[in-house]
């Protein structure tokens, strides 16, 4: 039992030097006055312990008091012991909470360790004056080695050569290095002023969501760059389009008006006719010719089934329509022609004297179906001139023609009920 007691009472002394130390480092002088006793007691216990574990020899060459107090009994020897320890054991838990609650050098440390961001401040002469393990473990991802010199440091990371694995950028005029795991860390470096010297600070900080929504974002600006140029390329192209549309107009209209022209003075020619018709033929013929030399006729233009009726009764050929022509502006330009065209090869070729259209619609299309009472084609059709226009006028429409010879000859045009092109 006493050499139990020998050897807590050594504890109990190491750890009130212990408290007395750190008591001394933060500074509280006040509780010294409670620490100082205990330290005394704590080092008497170990004496008067020691001498009873020593034996009598040793107890002899000490004074009475000491060699009698070692002779009490374990139990009160014990009590003794215990009011000590736990003195000892409130300053203890004192010094700690002393220590969180008050910002020391090592607090700021710590804190400094925990950041999530690096920091590393450095001497001119590239001595490491403090750094944390944030940046010690980004020197070690990016160049492999330990953070030992921040200049060498400083430079290899902006201006040197990075691990295989890792990658240097330019985002908003900083250096941005990302790593393999595709973590993005921007390097900031500043002057700062340190006793009499200035210190050089590097931070960094992690930017991978905004260096990654950043990406996202130059690759949409991207394709909105290749966008914008396929539209600018179907602009042009819409253009081409039109303009060829026009020229196409011009040159069904050019040929419906000399064709036209020619059936009426061949008919005047073989029937004769009044001054009245011939004059007629003349002013027909006149805005022909205007209309070639780009000067087309002030009057206004009539309505194209209009135009085409009137022309069909001059020429003397009958005309019947099975349901409503088509009005739509997309439609009626490639069904005018299409008349045209018919009574053009119904009077010419085939002999006849009457033409029938007949209109259907089914679903999103509409179809106008000609056929004439003359003779049909001997042989196959070869599409040339106004047939190979029509068919051009149709597609461009985003419709269809088809030719059948057989039993009788007849041309389908097929156009659809809204425009396809949105010409």
């Amino acid at each position: 039992m006493r050499t139990c007691l020998a050897l807590f009472s050594v504890l109990l002394f190491y750890f009130a030097v212990l408290d007395l130390t750190l008591l001394i480092v933060q500074k509280r002088y006040k509780e010294l006055v409670l620490a100082v006793p205990v330290l005394c007691l704590t080092y008497f216990l170990e004496q008067c312990f020691d001498m009873a574990v020593a034996g009598t020899a040793r107890a002899e060459a000490v004074i009475g008091f000491i060699a009698g107090f070692a002779a009490l009994p374990d139990g009160l020897l014990l009590g003794f012991c215990l009011v000590p320890a736990a003195v000892l054991f409130l300053l203890f838990r004192s010094i700690r909470r002393y220590g969180k609650r008050q910002i020391t050098r090592m607090s700021v440390k710590e804190a400094m360790d925990s950041l999530p961001a690096g920091i590393l401040c450095y001497a001119p002469g590239a001595r490491v004056l403090l750094t944390n393990y944030a940046m010690e473990d980004f020197c070690r991802k990016t160049t492999g080695a330990e953070l030992i010199d921040g200049v060498t440091f400083r430079n290899q990371l902006l201006e040197g050569e990075l691990l295989p694995s890792c990658e240097r950028r330019l985002l908003g005029g900083e250096t941005v290095i990302v790593l393999s795991d595709g973590e993005a860390l921007s390097i900031s470096e500043s002057d700062i002023p340190y006793e009499s010297s200035t210190v050089r600070m590097l931070v960094t900080y992690d930017i991978t969501e905004a260096y990654r929504k950043t990406r996202e974002l130059t690759k949409m600006q991207e394709n909105v760059e290749r966008l914008g140029v396929r539209l600018q390329k179907v602009n042009r192209e819409i253009v081409a389009v039109t303009v060829e549309r026009e020229v196409l107009n011009a040159k069904v209209k050019i040929h419906d008006e000399l064709g036209s022209n020619l059936l009426a003075i061949k008919r005047y020619l073989l029937s004769g006719g009044t001054e009245e018709e011939k004059a007629e033929l003349l002013e027909h013929t006149r805005c022909s010719v205007s209309f070639l030399k780009n000067d087309a006729p002030s009057a206004p233009v009539p309505d194209e089934y209009e135009l085409l009726f009137s022309m069909a009764a001059r020429l003397g050929l009958a005309i019947s329509v099975t349901g409503a022509l088509p009005q739509a502006e997309h439609q009626k330009p490639v069904i005018a022609t299409a008349i045209h065209e018919c009574m053009t090869n119904t009077l010419r070729h085939a002999h006849g004297d009457a033409l029938h259209i007949e209109i259907s619609q089914e679903d999103e299309w509409v179809t106008a179906v000609f056929t004439n009472n003359g003779d049909a084609p001997e042989g196959e059709i070869t599409e040339k001139g106004g047939l190979k226009s029509l068919r051009e006028l149709a597609g461009q429409a985003g419709g269809s023609m088809t030719i059948q010879t057989r039993p009788a000859f007849t041309i389908a045009i097929k156009l659809p009920k809204e425009d396809a092109y949105g010409l």
